[in-house]
C-alpha cells in the first residue's frame, strides 16, 4: 500500500523555430524551463492570473492563466514569469494484496497456491510521473510558439497568437501510471508450487 500528496510542476512552453534566433537575444539553444534537459528550448510562461487551479472535468489546471513568455531582454527578469514546480500535482494512493496457502502432502511435498492482486481497487493511479509531467511530457506544456524577427532592424517581434500551437492537453488526468510497485490497472497472478 502506498499514498502520496502531489508533485510539483512548471509549466513551459517550447519555441519551435528558435534555431539561431533565440527570445532575449541568448544566443544559446540549450535553454531549459524544468530542469531536465529537454531537446529543445522551453520558456517558462507569464502568470496572467492566480486562479491556475481552477478545475474543469478532467483539467486540474487553468491554461487561460498563462500567457506567453517574454521574447525581450526581460526574458530571465521579468517578475511574472512562472515559479519553478508552482503547479501542484494531484496525489494517489494504492493497493496490493497477496494470499497464499502451503499444502503439506508428504514429509517431502508441499505445494503452495496463491494469488497477487496488484492494485486490487483498480483505483487509476492519475498522478503523472517526472517523465509525463515535467519537460519530456505534455502534462505540464503549455504547447509551443515560433519567433518572427522584423526583417529591417533584426529584432524579435512580439509573439503573434497566429504563431502559437497550445497544447490541449495540459493539465488534463488522462494516463494513469504505475507508480510505487502498485501497477497502473487491476492485475491478478495466480500460483501453485511444488516442491518435492
Amino acid at each position: 500500500m502506498f499514498a502520496k500528496s502531489g508533485t510539483g510542476f512548471t509549466p513551459f512552453w517550447t519555441c519551435d523555430d528558435c534555431g539561431s534566433v533565440e527570445p532575449g537575444n541568448i544566443g544559446i539553444t540549450s535553454l531549459d524551463a524544468v530542469g531536465d534537459f529537454n531537446a529543445e528550448p522551453s520558456f517558462r510562461p507569464v502568470v496572467l492570473s492566480n486562479n491556475f487551479n481552477q478545475k474543469t472535468g478532467d483539467q486540474i489546471w487553468n491554461p487561460a492563466a498563462f500567457g506567453l513568455p517574454s521574447v525581450g531582454p526581460d526574458v530571465f527578469t521579468q517578475a511574472g514569469v512562472a515559479k519553478r514546480n508552482m503547479l501542484w500535482g494531484p496525489g494517489t494512493w494504492g493497493v496490493n494484496l497477496g494470499l497464499h496457502k502451503d499444502f503439506r502432502f508428504t514429509d517431502r511435498v508441499n505445494a503452495q497456491l496463491g494469488a497477487d492482486v496488484d492494485n486490487i481497487f483498480n483505483h487509476p493511479l492519475l498522478s503523472p510521473n517526472s517523465d509525463a509531467g515535467g519537460g519530456g511530457g505534455s502534462f505540464a506544456w503549455l504547447g509551443s510558439f515560433n519567433v518572427r524577427v522584423d526583417q529591417t532592424t533584426g529584432r524579435l517581434l512580439p509573439l503573434d497568437p497566429a504563431d502559437v500551437t497550445p497544447n490541449t492537453d495540459f493539465g488534463r488526468l488522462i494516463s494513469s501510471f504505475t507508480q510505487e510497485g502498485i501497477d497502473n490497472r487491476r492485475t491478478v497472478r495466480l500460483r501453485l508450487r511444488i516442491t518435492f
